[in-house]
């Protein structure tokens, strides 16, 4: 959304890794420094903590990558809950068929694993993450993992990362034991305010593929002091200021839009409002439209909605139908963060009104009279509106007056339109039937009952949603477009597309959601370890586009791929199960370039 206001090509401060952005403080290349000593050095035992968003997964990602081949490693994302269990994922995450349930088997397969990969020339390195979720017991038995060992050196190297709970662990008497086998425990800490600076502008170089002073020093020294120092909420902060500024017209950020949005992260009142820094420009572009939202803003907190929907219909009929921008009220209290809900053209209000001006539809100011749909907010001298907000849920009303099959219908068709398919003049008469519809077309549907917006983002797919109207209905819409702030609906009306803010889809939207993807290659929907084949040289050879696997493609999903996928999966927010699903395969086509597929969002954008 405001990458291209700022000269972006990319949004700079996404939470997802992406190695491109990769900045290392003094403290984070001291820690790989003391890692890559204690692996040289056969250590046992190595501990690294610090506080949640400190960079230790990056952190670890780095470290893999420059291992090289002679290191096997075993990744552990979500620490198990027992000791037979730790053992169990050990062995799967080095692509063993676990022997059974019983500890001594596990042990004894693991052993002679260990000893084979020593014969081989190998190091073997085991990296368990949020390990401060770990039981006392469970960290005993990787405490006697370490037992495994020859007469010159241990046989398996572990890597506890965690939270700085796992130093209050590590320090209790019970673990005694196994803190006195740690020969190197480093704490990562936060970015100096210099290193803060230093990684704000390395991001922006990065995204703008160039210097872009869009902070300014006041800002830079805000946001370190809101952020702490910690990359993740750095990111969080710098990211929604860039929004509230694209939102404010401001090319250059102060600390102001910081403070701002540090308040909107933490909900803290943020005191007045910012006012937009061009406000007597646009006011002078647009004088009528400028005094007409004023006005209305003033009049909707003491009158009746309807009778002032009707008014602002009434009013705007006698003007050159300017694009009207709809939504929520919201309780924030800057508007310079507010982004627009609705997008509506109103084209046909002066035809339906009255002789006295006045809408003749007096539930909703004659909404038929919306019949298309711009690409944003624009007003009748094509300058950009913002703020223009009716109370209540618009889009519930408006999907009352829409017909549930012909709502069901349009969504069907702009699925289809999406992927490039001929539209159908036949209406599907449930759900079920407009998924066997898709499917006819060769389409694939994944139907979700617990869906996240974010979810969605990630799979980066069209998806049919079911919304509930104002009145206890249902309507099953598209979605084919996700911002940061706006989606984009098909169905709602027969005019097209509509803008809407993602507040007004969480209001009447309880999860459901049935995701449209193409298998655009031959490979099992669910490809896991042990597998072998084309399939397998195909994942490898994606995840190799996309930075996520070095090796060769042999055409046997082993460890390493399995890891690969688990990083793929975790980025993605979705399972990191190690196998290839529907899920999976999803987000491998969105985001290689060489598959032309319909995305909400592109790779970067804000969609």
């Amino acid at each position: 959304m405001y990458t291209a206001f700022y000269g972006l090509h990319e949004k700079p401060f996404s939470l997802s890794p992406n190695p491109r952005y990769l900045f290392f403080a003094q403290g984070h290349r001291e820690a790989l420094a003391h890692l890559r000593y204690g692996i040289e050095e056969g250590e046992g035992f190595i501990a690294v903590t610090g506080e949640v968003g400190t960079g230790k997964s990056t952190l670890c990602r780095a470290l893999i990558e420059s291992l090289g081949p002679a290191t096997e490693v075993a990744f552990l994302f979500n620490p198990p809950r027992s000791a037979t269990e730790l053992l169990h994922a050990i062995a799967m995450e080095f692509g063993l068929q676990p022997a059974g349930h019983q500890r001594h088997a596990l042990n004894d397969q693991l052993n002679r694993f260990l000893l084979e990969r020593r014969q081989q020339g190998k190091r073997v390195l085991l990296i368990i993450d949020e390990a401060q979720n770990l039981d006392v017991h469970v960290l005993e038995e990787i405490r006697l993992l370490s037992n495994l060992e020859t007469a010159s050196s241990k046989l398996i190297q572990i890597i506890l990362l965690g939270q700085p709970e796992l130093d209050r662990k590590l320090d209790s008497t019970e673990l005694r034991q196994l803190r006195q086998r740690i020969s190197v425990r480093w704490f990562l800490t936060p970015l100096s305010r210099e290193e803060t600076e230093a990684y704000v502008v390395h991001r922006l170089e990065v995204a703008a593929g160039g210097p872009r002073p869009i902070f300014d020093p006041s800002a830079l020294r805000e946001l370190h002091k809101r952020s702490g120092g910690v990359p993740r909420r750095v990111n969080l902060l710098a990211d929604r200021a860039l929004l509230a500024g694209y939102g404010a017209d401001a090319r250059v950020l102060d600390a102001s839009f910081i403070r701002r949005a540090a308040a909107e992260v933490d909900g803290i009142a943020a005191g007045p409002p910012r006012p937009w820094t061009n406000w007597r420009d646009r006011f002078e572009r647009a004088p009528r439209v400028a005094v007409a939202t004023a006005l209305f803003l003033v009049a909707g907190f003491v009158g009746n909605e309807v009778a002032h929907t009707q008014w602002m219909a009434s009013w705007l009929g006698n003007a050159a139908a300017p694009t009207v921008v709809i939504g929520p009220v919201s309780s924030r209290p800057d508007p310079a963060i507010e982004l627009p809900a609705l997008i509506l053209d109103v084209e046909d209000v002066e035809g339906e009104a009255g002789s006295d001006g006045n809408a003749a539809d007096e539930d909703l100011g004659d909404l038929r009279g919306i019949k298309s749909v711009g690409e944003g907010p624009v007003g009748s001298r094509g300058e950009r509106l913002r703020n223009t907000l009716l109370p209540g849920s618009f889009l519930g009303r408006l999907l009352d007056h829409q017909s549930a099959d012909l709502a069901r219908h349009l969504a069907t068709n702009a699925i289809l339109d999406s992927f490039g398919f001929t539209t159908s003049n036949e209406a599907p008469y449930d759900d079920t039937a407009a998924i066997e519809h898709l499917e006819g077309w060769g389409l694939s549907v994944l139907r979700v009952g617990d869906a996240t917006l974010d979810g969605l983002a990630a799979l980066n797919h069209p998806v049919l949603l079911r919304l509930r109207t104002e009145q206890g209905g249902e309507r099953t819409i598209a979605l084919r477009g996700l911002g940061e702030e706006t989606a984009s609906l098909y169905g709602v009306t027969e005019g097209g597309m509509l803008d809407v803010s993602l507040t007004e889809i969480d209001h009447l939207w309880d999860g459901e959601a049935m995701i449209v993807w193409a298998t655009l290659e031959a490979i099992p929907q669910d490809l896991s370890l042990g597998h072998e084949g084309e399939p397998v040289v195909w994942l490898q050879q994606a995840l190799g586009e996309l930075g996520l696997y070095s090796g060769q493609a042999s055409g046997r999903f082993d460890a390493p791929t399995m890891r690969s996928v688990r990083i793929l999966q975790s980025d993605a927010f979705i399972e990191p199960s190690g196998s290839v699903d529907a899920k999976t395969q999803m987000v491998l086509f969105s985001k290689l370039p060489r598959y032309t597929v319909p995305r909400l969002r592109e790779e970067g954008g804000a969609g």
